[in-house]
């Protein structure tokens, strides 16, 4: 059953991320998919809820900050990622995602003018704290 959950973990986050990158979208159902399959093995219900809860909330308060910095879909992954892989690891999953984001939009010499998909960072650091 676990490698199942992986598979749709991270089936759902290469979707999302291919999905984000063309459209500028994530749409509802990767969200749910990622939830879903946390509860198909073993998992803290606690650790699972504390990342729900807690790890968007940087998001929420850059999206109403500035509407045109985080987008809805990208803070409901980040809170279906954070469902899944719990508290410490969504971190662990966050700061290798935003990392990602911040060298390469350095390296392509991105402006804060150009709109740049998140979700794409999200999914490849989430992976890597999957994995790890």
């Amino acid at each position: 059953m676990v490698i199942l959950q992986s598979i749709i973990f991270i089936g759902a986050l290469i979707y999302a991320g291919i999905y984000d990158y063309n459209r500028r979208i994530i749409p509802d159902r990767v969200h749910l998919i990622i939830i879903i399959s946390a509860v198909l093995a073993n998992f803290s219900l606690g650790k699972s809820l504390l990342g729900l809860f807690l790890l968007p909330i940087p998001f929420l308060v850059a999206a109403f900050w500035d509407e045109n910095s985080v987008g809805g879909g990208d803070i409901k992954l980040v809170a279906a990622i954070s469902f899944f892989l719990g508290f410490h690891s969504g971190i662990l999953g966050l700061i290798i995602s935003l990392s990602l984001f911040t060298i390469l939009s350095f390296i392509l010499n991105r402006t804060g003018k150009d709109l740049v998909p998140l979700g794409p960072y999200l999914a490849i650091g989430s992976i890597i704290a999957f994995l790890i």
